[in-house]
């Protein structure tokens, strides 16, 4: 698997996981930037959260992928989840930044910002 397949393939993980997976996958010094009320997390904050609701679905589009290094890269998309309620979709543009160690990669830093369903920022 390249380093892309396995970059995607992550990311679409630290969407649907359980805490057990993020222990495993986040930096030991990993940031998570949500809106509010969420806010700015981090790891233990992080590992905190991700022990409540889980998305049940998601579809990643308009992905950019960019390694200004050989050991950072830097994930640009759009994410359209589900909890599987009524009234749970959920559209944000997000970004995240992983950087590759000799246990392979780890999230460094993600960052969303909510749209509205027809793609717009919401204000």
């Amino acid at each position: 698997m390249n380093h892309d397949q396995q970059l995607w393939r992550l990311e679409t993980q630290f969407w649907l996981a359980g805490a057990d997976f993020y222990e495993r996958t986040l930096c030991a010094d990993a940031w998570m930037v949500f809106p509010p009320p969420a806010g700015v997390l981090d790891r233990a904050a992080t590992l905190e959260s991700v022990r409540g609701a889980r998305w049940r679905t998601v579809s990643i589009d308009a992905r950019h992928l960019e390694m200004p290094d050989s050991n950072v890269a830097v994930l640009a998309y759009v994410a359209r989840a589900e909890r599987g309620e009524a009234e749970s979709a959920y559209v944000a543009q997000c970004s995240s930044t992983y950087v590759l160690g000799a246990d392979g990669w780890r999230l460094a830093l993600h960052h969303q910002t909510p749209l509205g369903e027809d793609g717009d920022p919401r204000t």
